[in-house]
């Protein structure tokens, strides 16, 4: 059993993960969600999970462990329509003041949650970046290409941008979601810029990053890997542009030049 961590938050958090055809890993998966850091949470938070039309039995034990303790939510959607809209629909449904976002497949390490959890504080968004990243070579190497494009771009320097592990306080989904629709495929890479860009402070903590244990990731397949890629080039330029000729009424967001060039 995990023993309880130092750090003692006193808000409630909403802590979401999207699920598909993850019978293999869910039921571990949120046992160690709920032993390791769930038990420890403030009473009033929930634990989230959206299926989107899991064929495989994967709905049926989230059903089980939703019966078992209520904080755990079931949100049942008929379709399956990509990460990033589950993830969208996840953020809204949100009801806590602090806001966890992570995946269900079991490659982020629950406990390290309590990493970031000392910094929200002082920080709106905490954002954690994998170490000894698990995944096939084609996708590191996209990713280091997108960070270093982004870095290039805006100025900025976090590592794994599109991370599936952060923890931030409502204020940052109510201002920046509404704004993310530049790149479909990488949502909450373009949530932690325009966070930025709005001036709210990040802090960056680095996570542990495992082996998957079963099944294969359906993030990036291999058959899209040029056509994502420029479709995230031209995300990143996007969102550049829209800083550049469309501030919002925001008087402290941050307005063009953005970056370089």
């Amino acid at each position: 059993m995990y023993r309880a961590p130092v750090v003692k938050l006193t808000s409630p958090v909403s802590i979401l993960m999207p699920v598909c055809n993850e019978v293999d890993v869910i039921e571990y998966v949120i046992q160690e969600w709920v032993d390791d850091v769930l038990q420890f949470l403030p009473e009033g938070s929930e634990f989230v999970l959206e299926d989107a039309n899991s064929a495989d039995g994967t709905l049926d034990v989230i059903r089980k462990w939703a019966a078992k303790y209520p904080y755990i939510r079931l949100i049942a959607h008929p379709t399956r329509d990509g990460f990033s809209a589950a993830a969208r629909r996840l953020y809204t449904q949100a009801k806590c003041p602090l806001i966890f976002f992570t995946d269900s497949d079991g490659q982020y390490v629950a406990s390290d949650f309590w990493k970031l959890a000392p910094y929200i504080e002082s920080y709106d968004l905490i954002h954690g970046a994998k170490i000894g990243r698990k995944d096939p070579a084609f996708r590191r190497f996209a990713s280091s290409i997108f960070n270093k494009l982004s870095e290039f771009l805006f100025a900025v320097t976090y590592s794994d941008i599109n991370s599936a592990f952060r923890l931030m306080r409502r204020e940052v989904i109510q201002r920046t979601l509404p704004q993310v629709n530049c790149m479909p495929m990488l949502l909450n890479a373009e949530l932690l810029l325009r966070a930025e860009f709005e001036n709210f402070r990040i802090k960056q903590v680095y996570v542990l990053h495992r082996e998957r244990r079963f099944g294969v990731s359906r993030g990036l397949p291999t058959n899209r890997f040029v056509w994502d890629a420029l479709l995230a080039a031209r995300g990143l330029l996007k969102i550049k542009e829209s800083y550049r000729v469309s501030p919002d009424s925001n008087p402290d967001s941050k307005k063009a030049p953005l970056g370089r060039g």
